[in-house]
């Protein structure tokens, strides 16, 4: 008789034989970078089967379609598991690099001799690149860049996509990497561009379970996005937008909220923004003649003070105020009037978003946020204003990035809906430690004009204070754009041009890359793939040959997310956890299966690197700045260390030398409870946010300074203090026959371009009738008549071009055309993706022009027109 037993699967009841390996391994998933717990069952040196882990807040416990299918990815026949050497000169798209094996001392020593030559002449030669996605560990690239002396290290094209106007007004505004509603507490959230806890992403599984709490619960849910996809289809109500154009609705919805309604929250506008703070007719802060500091203009008083030496509840918002005979107003007064010219009526003519619609939606919003309410959680007594607006990729994916987000958060501020109960919080800046040994610590702290220090999460990005512009000294010229994080000009087609007026002192010679598909994550693969060309020795670690590894010189054989450790699965500490009260979490990363053939982790692989090369001393101290060790955790002069001594001494570290790797191991997560005054923490850090942007002013001078000598134009436009309403370069093409706007969306079957070869995932989208497609609105299709499963090519006005087969839908904006995930994969290394989807970024230009002259974000749109090819077969 046969039974089925959970463990084991199907058996015959009287033969069930013990196996010698039979055991459930604690680890985390990465196959994205939510990074939730997971616990893998492996039998006899196989794995069986992967769950979430229960025990962990990172998941709760679940897992979505790619954490449940990392087997199929593990066990890929064509994984790459021996180190590769190219021996065909040639290097092009399509080009055989005539791969040859060789051991591993011999690609290390090759590698190695470029190193040095390399940082003999000019560390700065050097690229690390990296993906943000299906990373087993992201330290040992950041302490090595640091180590070898080189400040170009990327994150690709996941980076230069994801975030660059969210993360930097997250960060600005709430001290984090993401926003999100608090899912607990959040009555009324708008989601603009943004599918947090319906999708792949920070903390998505947990999130998806409290956000599938919260509409139970009752939470009214309004999306505003071209599509009604992942999000929109669980949403209260959906609001097809016009590609691009979330900031002017934004602003039309901040100027209702102001001026119609009348709804602000006025003491938290005066003591946690600088929204009192004096501006003179040049819009800068009336400064004290003597301290240097902001004025506020003390209505008890009856006259202009510092900002710290005057109550909060004294301080003007409105008013025109003289100061030494200068006339002066608050910067919240400046607002105010700043937001009048954006009407309803305006907006719709931008959005498509009906006027009525958008004062409605606006009233919601007001009634819902209770201004001036409090509640009590856990005996704390805290601001409650269930209301929370959020903006993610889709709404910043675009050239006018920052005044898109900035514009949506804005309705936050001014209801004082900001990091207290109920309303948009950034998730998890701080954090008062473990119990035993108050670390990991931070709590965001203030600067002498009492703004947030948002400080460095990621390890290479200051959010605010923003730094002074200089001439560049890195390829991506983010040290002249101080605004900025990934950057286009790595492979624009005008970044020698750039180079070269900019004066950059050298020019990159090598590629150390980790798992990026360059040719396939940043625009079109033609100006990529002449990039690459330029380098002397492209290095890849690769799990399995891609696009990009064809234009690699040799490929390392890098071991997946169950094969490798890592004492820090989700980094930095803030990124995966969700949102909210309940527990932090502490999760590490640790081998469930071995290598196969000659793979070996990328993270020891860096080590023998930094020795071959000699610079283990630099390294050592690059992993102590990185991961903040002390003594006597501090890694000592140019002594040797395995990772997992690093990841033991990181451990410790934090928790106390009882609590080191071989603990972690065994437990495989450390965690204890979230307290009122972390999560809700605006109310008790005395800190200030910026509904005013006045550093814009003279940062956009002194990059003008440098940059506009030298020929590159700065738009002043792109760098007023207050947010506006600035159009895509889409808006503006009006060729005959260009109806649609081109966007993609991120498929929550597939992360990016990497899963498309699991054939889970695979059958999956196959049945999906929109993974694989081409989405067009029902009635703009028919208006070209077309019908599902017509063949259309869609061309840009420069000529770039895309085909594959439509989907007619209600669900996407009339003018909306939209393409899932990253497809189209060409390479036969990877026969399950090859020829599926349609590739998107082929749409996309790669220049200055296409980018934002503030934080250097892709412009992710593109109008286009399209043509019917052949038939429904």
């Amino acid at each position: 008789m046969n039974i089925i037993d959970p463990k084991f699967g199907t058996l015959e009841a009287e033969e069930k034989a013990p196996h010698e390996d039979n055991t459930w391994v604690s680890s985390s998933c990465a196959l994205c970078y939510g990074s939730c717990s997971i616990k893998a069952h492996r039998v006899d040196g196989v794995i069986v089967k992967i769950e979430g882990n229960p025990d962990s807040v990172v998941g709760k416990g679940r897992l979505c379609g790619k954490g449940v299918s990392g087997i199929m990815s593990h066990y890929d026949p064509n994984r790459v598991t021996k180190p590769l050497r190219r021996t065909n000169p040639e290097k092009g798209i399509g080009v055989d690099p005539k791969w040859k094996e060789v051991s591993w001392d011999e690609a290390l020593d090759e590698i190695a001799a470029e190193l040095v030559r390399i940082r003999a002449e000019d560390p700065r030669k050097l690229l690390l690149q990296r993906t943000t996605t299906v990373t087993a560990s992201r330290l040992p690239f950041q302490a090595f860049a640091a180590g070898f002396g080189t400040p170009n290290h990327s994150t690709g094209g996941g980076g230069l996509h994801c975030g660059n106007g969210a993360h930097l007004i997250s960060g600005i505004m709430h001290a984090s990497w993401g926003v999100l509603p608090d899912f607990q507490y959040c009555n009324y959230a708008i989601y603009f561009g943004a599918s947090k806890g319906h999708s792949a992403g920070h903390a998505s599984t947990s999130n998806m379970g409290m956000a599938a709490d919260a509409r139970a619960r009752g939470m009214k849910m309004v999306v505003v996005d071209p599509m009604c996809n992942f999000a929109a289809a669980k949403a209260s109500e959906w609001v097809p937008i016009r590609v691009g154009t979330d900031g002017a609705l934004a602003l039309a919805m901040c100027n209702v909220l102001v001026n119609d309604l009348g709804v602000i929250d006025a003491p938290y506008l005066k003591a946690k923004t600088n929204g009192p703070y004096l501006t003179g007719p040049d819009k800068r802060y009336m400064r004290d003649a003597f301290t240097g500091k902001p004025l506020v203009w003390d209505e008890r008083a009856g006259g202009a003070r510092p900002f710290d030496e005057s109550d909060p509840a004294d301080m003007a918002l409105e008013g025109t105020f003289s100061v030494d005979g200068t006339a002066c107003r608050p910067s919240f007064d400046r607002l105010k009037e700043h937001f009048l010219q954006f009407t309803p009526e305006w907006a719709e003519e931008i959005t498509t978003v009906p006027a009525a619609n958008i004062r409605r939606i606006t009233k919601e919003f007001a009634d819902e946020a209770r201004v001036g309410s409090t509640i009590v959680i856990d005996g704390v007594t805290v601001p409650y204003r269930p209301v929370a607006a959020i903006a993610f990729r889709g709404s910043q994916g675009h050239k006018n990035s920052v005044y898109n987000f900035l514009a949506v958060d804005l309705l936050n501020q001014m209801v004082g809906a900001a990091d207290v109960a109920g309303s948009c919080l950034g998730f998890n800046p701080t954090c008062h430690g473990h119990p035993d040994t108050g670390q990991p610590w931070y709590e965001p702290n203030a600067d002498p004009d009492g703004l947030m220090i948002t400080g460095m999460w990621m390890g290479y990005h200051y959010p605010y204070p923003v730094g002074a512009p200089r001439l560049p000294q890195n390829i991506g010229l983010q040290d002249l754009f101080v605004m900025s994080m990934t950057s286009p000009f790595l492979d624009s087609t005008d970044r020698e041009k750039l180079w070269d007026d900019m004066d950059l002192p050298y020019r990159p010679e090598m590629i150390i890359n980790y798992g990026s598909n360059l040719l396939m994550s940043i625009a079109n693969k033609d100006v990529v793939a002449e990039s690459l060309k330029t380098y002397k020795m492209i290095v890849s670690f690769d799990v399995l040959l891609t696009e990009t590894s064809e234009f690699a010189d040799i490929v390392l054989p890098d071991c997946d997310y169950l094969q490798s450790k890592d004492s820090r699965s989700n980094f930095p500490f803030i990124f995966s956890l969700p949102a909210g009260m309940g527990e932090w979490c502490w999760p590490i990363r640790q081998p469930v299966a071995e290598p196969q053939g000659e793979q070996r982790p990328m993270a020891e692989v860096m080590l023998e690197l930094a020795d071959r090369v000699g610079f283990r001393a630099d390294l050592n101290a690059g992993y102590n700045g990185a991961i903040n060790l002390r003594p006597p955790y501090r890694l000592e002069g140019d002594k040797k260390y395995t990772y997992e001594e690093i990841c033991d001494h990181d451990l410790k570290n934090n928790f106390g030398p009882e609590h080191g790797w071989e603990w972690f191991k065994e437990h495989g997560l450390i965690k204890w409870d979230k307290k009122p005054e972390e999560v809700y923490w605006r109310a008790f850090v005395d800190v200030r946010v910026p509904i005013y942007w006045e550093w814009m002013i003279d940062t956009h001078k002194e990059i003008a300074a440098i940059a506009e000598p030298r020929g590159l134009q700065i738009p002043e436009e792109y760098y007023d203090p207050m947010a506006t309403w600035l159009p895509c370069l889409s808006h503006e093409e009006h060729g005959e026959g260009f109806d649609f706007y081109a966007f993609y969306y991120r498929d929550i079957i597939h992360t990016n371009s990497y899963t498309m070869e699991n054939p889970w995932l695979d059958e999956a989208a196959r049945l999906d009738p929109f993974s694989y497609n081409i989405a067009i609105n029902t009635e703009s299709g028919r208006a070209q008549g077309l019908a599902d499963g017509d063949a259309i090519a869609v061309e840009t006005s420069t000529g770039r071009r895309v085909e594959g087969r439509v989907k007619l839908t209600e669900a996407i904006h009339p003018e909306g055309l939209g393409i899932a995930a990253l497809a189209g994969h060409w390479v036969d290394t990877m026969p399950i993706a090859k020829g599926k989807g349609v590739f998107f970024n082929e749409l996309l230009e790669l220049d200055y022009e296409h980018a934002s002259p503030v934080n250097l974000n892709l412009d992710l749109c593109a109008k286009v027109k399209i043509t019917r090819l052949e038939a429904a077969s």
